[in-house]
């Protein structure tokens, strides 16, 4: 996790440690991230909002949901013990689960949070992009937009599996939708850094079974040969997609 808070949520570039996460956003020339994805409702959020630092801390850092704290501070009003109004926040099975000396290899195993797709355009775009006046570049920005959620919705609707049930038997599309933190750069991570448009779409795990429960570990379905979106192609997990399918999955930690 501390890759996405000093390198992929503030651009790649460096984050001084104690620097709030909006202004090392302002200081390396990127916006703020943005919610993404129709699995954002069941969290009381919306697409558009903008990812703070302690959502994304305790959604892609912990499974939590990202109004944890306020939902805690309630229940505990209520009378509810620390410990239950904070099992009451986690969203499918607690990453402590995998720490447990009770679970089988667990010294062996890190807890997976999220993926992470990047989109880019094809170099021709982003060229044109680097070398265009003002008004082309919006409108290239625009495409990229446009293309980065249509893929995502193609994956909620088509893709993203939720598994549950011994040696995951029970397999079904994700009841609402995907839950998504996008972040735009504008320059490469390469030591001499150059103009690239791209997006870094960081994907939570957890998602709704059709009884409305919260599970992890989606799958996705890639397209072994095209980076063309193709229901009918073979399974993969998130993590073991293709080279050349959309988007490259890398776990959160």
């Amino acid at each position: 996790m501390r890759y996405r808070f000093r390198g992929v949520m503030v651009g790649d570039g460096h984050r001084p440690a104690g620097m709030a996460l909006r202004d090392a956003q302002d200081e390396a020339g990127v916006p703020p991230g943005v919610w993404k994805g129709r699995g954002l409702a069941a969290l009381g959020l919306a697409a558009g909002d903008v990812v703070n630092e302690r959502q994304a801390e305790l959604l892609l850092g912990e499974g939590r949901h990202p109004d944890a704290d306020r939902i805690e501070r309630e229940l505990l009003a209520q009378g509810k013990s620390p410990a239950r109004a904070r099992r009451a926040t986690v969203l499918g099975r607690p990453i402590e689960h995998n720490r447990s000396p009770n679970t089988e290899k667990a010294k062996e195993r890190t807890p997976w949070l999220a993926m992470d797709l990047v989109f880019r355009a094809p170099s021709t775009a982003h060229i044109a992009w680097a070398l265009g006046d003002d008004e082309t570049r919006l409108v290239l920005e625009l495409c990229q937009d446009i293309a980065r959620d249509k893929t995502l919705a193609w994956l909620e609707d088509s893709v993203a599996q939720i598994r549950w049930g011994s040696d995951a038997k029970h397999r079904k599309l994700i009841r609402d939708g995907l839950i998504v933190a996008v972040f735009r750069h504008y320059e490469s991570r390469a030591a001499e850094s150059k103009p690239l448009l791209h997006d870094h779409a960081v994907v939570s795990i957890r998602a709704r079974r059709p009884d409305g429960t919260w599970a992890t570990s989606p799958r996705t379905r890639c397209s072994p040969t095209s980076s063309r979106p193709t229901p009918s192609t073979p399974c993969c997990s998130w993590r073991r997609c293709p080279r050349g399918s959309v988007g490259r999955g890398s776990r959160v930690r």
